[in-house]
């Protein structure tokens, strides 16, 4: 019994030695009152006999060595929705697995949660938007490490878009994803966790978002697949994400107009043919320098003349769907600070 009056399910004679099919309850009874069972502790270790695990509807912990060396479980291992957490070793050690399904209200992994499970061959997911999220301490954790293969809403990723909600891909996210072709993280990330797309040796495209301001070390180590790296980025950074400088020669960095002296500046990205097309879409950059000044209004004010081709997607600053001199007012006001 838990000081809250819930129950943590822990290890006796009958977890030990009970056989097949295993049914977590969603309560027990103790004393004329019912009880929510949201933990598990330590319950199953070693029972090599029970074939099968449904967990009850109120578990939220599946805590430390729960399910350790239970070599029994076979299939895919269903995790509920509703648990948080996942100790350490708590499913070490359990051969048979061939899946696990990972919830989106799952937020951490402990210490070899899933070491030696090498039967994995699939995680499945439904929201990537938390698994982007989620925090392995180490890549041992990460099922993937084994599994190799992931799947959303039952189809592999293997053109991977991050949602605008997220803002930093955590440590070991995608490690060792061999079947990844291309990554692109929109422009809500800020931060690229340690070895995050770790192996993924067929990852050939990778689109940085302008809002990236660190990557951690090793986060594309032995990416060999890897030819174009588009960057938004308008004050690119040293990183050591891609310690493996054999290929950079072979890989073309596209980057947006003006700023190439900056990428030559910082390691690694001078390794790469480097090449200008990339368009910006920042509010009042009509000439696409990266920057929102004064030669911005002398761009759209030829524009507005005929002086050079109109181009309504950067020249219409005020939203109107026309390009005159309202946006000529609308530019000057941004570049002032005038809201």
């Amino acid at each position: 019994m838990n000081d809250d009056g819930t129950v943590t399910l822990v290890g006796n004679y009958y977890s030990r030695t009970c056989s097949g099919p295993v049914v977590i309850p969603d309560r027990v009874l103790y004393q004329g009152t019912f009880h929510n069972v949201t933990a598990i502790r330590n319950a199953f270790y070693g029972n090599n006999n029970i074939t099968a695990v449904t967990f009850g509807k109120n578990i939220r912990n599946i805590d430390e060595y729960s399910f350790y060396s239970c070599e029994g479980l076979t299939g895919t291992l269903a995790i509920p929705e509703g648990v948080t957490n996942i100790g350490k070793f708590a499913f070490g050690d359990c051969h048979g697995l061939t899946g696990v399904s990972i919830p989106k209200s799952l937020t951490s992994v402990g210490e070899y949660a899933f070491y030696d499970c090498e039967g994995l061959t699939a995680v499945y997911i439904t929201d990537l938007a938390a698994w982007c999220r989620l925090r392995f301490h180490s890549f041992r954790d990460n099922p993937l490490c084994f599994a190799h293969h992931l799947y959303l809403n039952g189809t592999e990723v293997q053109n991977l878009e991050i949602p605008d909600d997220v803002t930093y891909i955590s440590d070991y996210a995608f490690y060792e994803c061999p079947n990844l072709l291309s990554m692109s993280t929109g422009d809500g990330v800020d931060t690229i966790g340690d070895r995050a797309f770790w192996d993924c040796t067929n990852l050939k495209t990778i689109t940085l978002g302008k809002n990236v301001k660190d990557i951690k070390n090793d986060a594309f180590y032995n990416c060999v697949g890897l030819t174009d790296i588009y960057s938004y980025i308008m004050e690119p950074f040293t990183t050591y994400a891609f310690t493996d400088v054999s290929f950079y020669e072979v890989v073309t960095l596209h980057v947006p107009k003006g700023t190439t002296d900056k990428y030559k500046r910082h390691y690694p990205w001078y390794w790469c043919t480097i090449v200008e097309d990339l368009v910006t879409t920042e509010p009042g950059d009509v000439n696409g320098d990266g920057t929102v000044n004064v030669t911005d209004i002398t761009t759209l004010v030829n524009m507005i003349l005929g002086v050079v081709p109109k181009d309504e997607t950067r020249a219409d600053v005020d939203g109107d769907g026309k390009v005159n001199v309202s946006d000529v007012t609308a530019l000057i006001n941004l570049i002032l600070g005038i809201s």
